[in-house]
């Protein structure tokens, strides 16, 4: 395997996992996690020890009619690839929509940056060679250390 095909590979499950979080699609989401050995912790401050309990608060948002609206990346992501490690960063913004329940829709009144970063193993937690996210880690950008200039799309 060449590092330039272990970044394409790489690439393809962060952007199948990004565009999973358009309508909270559980089944897309949950292939791109290592299963055992996920582990998490949350722009909300939770720790998910293993993807069923990613699964369940994904379940539980989409049942309650929740979203991550106006989805954009702001920072394309970079890969750092050593052996059958790797790491990614990125920068994209988000909210959190939905309907409380009484109808009434619920969202932030301004996206918020979410700084990330995936780590990759070439493992799917089973022994398979495959490349799957073992961790993932957020936490809320300052709009400052993003200038508008360097937003693009994903």
């Amino acid at each position: 395997m060449s590092a330039e095909s272990d970044v394409e590979e790489i690439l393809a499950v962060h952007w199948d996992w990004f565009e999973s979080n358009r309508g909270l699609d559980v089944e897309r989401m949950r292939r791109h996690f290592a299963d055992p050995g996920y582990l998490q912790y949350s722009l909300g401050g939770h720790t998910y020890r293993g993807i069923e309990e990613k699964v369940r608060v994904w379940s539980q948002l989409r049942e309650q009619g929740f979203d991550f609206g106006e989805l954009s990346v702001v920072e394309q992501p970079v890969v750092h690839v050593s052996g059958d490690l790797a790491y990614l960063t990125v920068v994209w913004s988000s909210r959190l929509v939905g309907e409380i329940g009484d109808g009434t829709v619920a969202a932030g009144s301004e996206p918020i940056l979410i700084r990330a970063t995936e780590v990759y193993r070439r493992d799917d937690g089973r022994g398979a060679p495959v490349w799957r996210i073992w961790h993932f880690h957020a936490s809320q950008g300052i709009a400052s250390d993003f200038p508008a200039g360097r937003a693009a799309a994903g």
